[in-house]
């Protein structure tokens, strides 16, 4: 519904015209979102894969009061990989267990979708590589208790910098930090995934491979 462009006139009832600066959407002209209202966010799903989030600027008008126009520019990063829900990871541990094989601490999550299981370090470097600016990495740990979501996202912004956040449990308990060096933040990652789930600060000095 989405795909939708109408430059005759005013949109089709329902809908609202839209300028996207940048993006899939950057070259088109004419383009109509649902609305009025505008929405805050637009998530657009591009031909090769993943999710791409425009933030709403403003609205204004072409120049009929009664014709309003929203403006989006892509200052948002992509939408990152959502970790697993309580049933999914009840899944996994059910999977590992029929298939006779030890319980899993660990999944990591691609912007492609690709998930990991108890991936190594060579592994998470490599994923790190592999992002793409506005692309997240979602590494996230299994437990036996669901006392709520503990995951970190590595998102890698377009300054060539990482942005690194922690959430134990609560949204209120997500801590972030950010680095300019992919070294630095894959030490940061390790610190965090040798830690016990919950703990809000990292222990010192670097961990060994095997440290999960």
């Amino acid at each position: 519904m989405e795909d939708v462009f109408y430059t005759a006139g005013g949109p089709p009832k329902g809908w609202m015209h839209a300028i996207f600066h940048g993006g899939p959407y950057g070259e088109d002209i004419g383009r109509c979102i649902p609305g009025p209202p505008a929405p805050e966010t637009f998530d657009v799903s591009p031909a090769e894969g993943g999710v791409y989030r425009y933030r709403l600027w403003t609205v204004g008008t072409w120049s009929a009061p009664g014709d309003p126009i929203a403006v989006y520019n892509p200052d948002g990063p992509a939408v990152p990989p959502p970790p697993l829900t309580a049933q999914e990871r009840k899944w996994l541990r059910e999977g590992q267990q029929k298939k006779g094989l030890g319980p899993l601490k660990l999944v990591a999550l691609a912007p492609s979708g690709r998930l990991v299981r108890d991936p190594d370090v060579r592994t998470i470097e490599a994923m790190l590589a592999e992002l793409q600016h506005r692309q997240s990495l979602v590494l996230q740990r299994l437990t036996d208790h669901d006392e709520g979501d503990c995951y970190l996202r590595v998102l890698f912004d377009e300054d060539d910098s990482y942005e690194l956040v922690h959430q134990a449990g609560t949204a209120a308990e997500r801590k972030g930090t950010r680095s300019a060096s992919r070294g630095a933040v894959l030490d940061a990652v390790l610190r965090r995934l040798a830690d016990q789930p919950g703990r809000g600060s990292a222990r010192e000095g670097p961990e060994p491979a095997d440290g999960f």
